[in-house]
């Protein structure tokens, strides 16, 4: 319980620090977040293929964040590491799951998508390719996630699959603030619903 306490408290500092500061809080800490929480997995999580993806995607996800708030901004490389931190947690979900699909699942996460990479389209550019990519990518992983959970029932399957929506919500704010311009709010909807996300994850090798 105490170590979630330094999880919530370190996320705390870093989105407080992005409105009043100080800059070395706002550095410290928001890879300190992902780093804590790889550390509650490594100690608290079973020797398993499925624990072993998620903390690789944490730590992909670790390099994303070092690149996101670097002061020259690398939004490609920052792109690229969360890409392969959703293929390493697709991997993981999917591997979870047995029995039938549930198609209702990928047509309400891909319609989803669809709206959002149309809304985002005028503003794409150069980074169209990319972005489709990334936003169907992270799509499918919701849907191993929530097939996972529609198999399974189990408090592992939905933690996973509350984690990916939440990453789905925050990676949606975040290309609207990154491409459509910022707004005062949009680093702590971003921030929260990803530590939340990440947290829910991590939550799902501990289960």
């Amino acid at each position: 319980m105490l170590s979630w306490v330094a999880v919530c408290f370190s996320g705390l500092l870093h989105i407080n620090a992005a409105y009043k500061g100080p800059q070395w809080q706002f550095y410290l800490f928001k890879p300190l977040t992902i780093v804590l929480m790889m550390l509650i997995g490594v100690i608290g999580g079973e020797a398993s293929s499925y624990t072993y993806l998620i903390l690789a995607g944490l730590a992909f996800s670790l390099v994303g964040d070092i690149f996101l708030m670097l002061p020259k901004d690398r939004f490609i490389p920052g792109l690229l590491s969360f890409l392969v931190a959703h293929i390493l947690y697709s991997v993981a979900f999917w591997q979870q799951f047995e029995g039938p699909m549930v198609w209702w699942l990928p047509s309400l996460i891909g319609a989803a998508s669809v709206i959002i990479f149309l809304l985002l389209l005028p503003n794409l550019g150069p980074l169209l390719i990319p972005v489709g990519v990334y936003i169907a990518v992270i799509a499918q992983m919701a849907w191993g996630a929530g097939e996972f959970w529609m198999s399974a029932h189990t408090q592992a399957a939905a933690h996973a699959f509350g984690g990916a929506l939440l990453f789905m919500v925050s990676d949606t704010v975040l290309a609207f603030d990154r491409l459509k311009g910022p707004f005062k709010t949009s680093v702590l909807l971003i921030m929260s619903t990803y530590f939340c996300a990440q947290g829910l994850i991590t939550f799902s090798i501990l289960s």
